[in-house]
């Protein structure tokens, strides 16, 4: 068993008794669901849909932004603790680029410190330093992009002047607003003692259904 990068934070807490967090052993169970059954709990959403859309054009501009041509990184790594496939692996710069698409403007973190919190809340500073551990890098970026959204993921109610016009009317410059996350190994150590940890629990869950117990 591994643990996705963008899952990291599900199971980085210290916890209070034992080795394991709630929050991981609820994260473990449903990962053990997956394994057994198939089941996917949670199966998207218009957010994340977007986020799947425009997921090229935003690695295409956060390209431009740097002078550089970036494409869509499809490779996945894999270690004996973490599995993970950034959005940008620019080898030559030891830099990660991962793209966030917000939904709106109202979502969209268009200041320094509300995109840190914002990157904080979700974990994304642990996934990347999921991301730096295997690719070997220095530095993530974490670029959030406002993107006009896409018509046909907007209700029949709702004003597409507000999810688009509103957008494009704001230069492409300024529609980014990137997160920088340094390699820290101390994280990396403790990514990987927790991980194990969540190996042994993991294991109990199967061998657990597999005994009837």
């Amino acid at each position: 068993m591994r643990i996705r990068c963008s899952s990291i934070a599900d199971i980085i807490g210290k916890p209070k008794g034992g080795t394991v967090t709630e929050t991981a052993k609820s994260k473990l169970i449903e990962m053990a669901k997956r394994e057994l059954f198939g089941f996917e709990a949670f199966e998207g959403n218009a957010f994340t849909e977007k986020g799947n859309l425009m997921e090229e054009t935003a690695v295409k501009y956060s390209g431009l932004v740097r002078g550089r041509e970036y494409r869509k990184n499809v490779e996945r790594r894999v270690n004996d603790w973490l599995t993970g496939e950034c959005d940008v692996y620019d080898s030559d710069n030891r830099l990660i680029v991962d793209t966030k698409c917000s939904w709106d403007i109202g979502t969209h973190p268009f200041f320094r410190e509300e995109a840190e919190k914002k990157a904080a809340k979700a974990g994304y500073d642990w996934q990347m330093q999921g991301y730096m551990w295997l690719f070997d890098c220095d530095r993530a970026d974490i670029d959030f992009w406002l993107l006009p959204t896409p018509e046909d993921l907007l209700k029949p109610w709702e004003d597409s002047e507000k999810y688009i016009g509103l957008v494009e009317a704001i230069p492409i410059e300024k529609r980014i607003t990137t997160v920088s996350v340094m390699r820290d190994d101390e994280k990396i150590e403790l990514i990987k003692e927790r991980v194990t940890a969540c190996q042994d629990y993991y294991e109990m869950l199967l061998n657990q259904y597999r005994q009837g117990a």
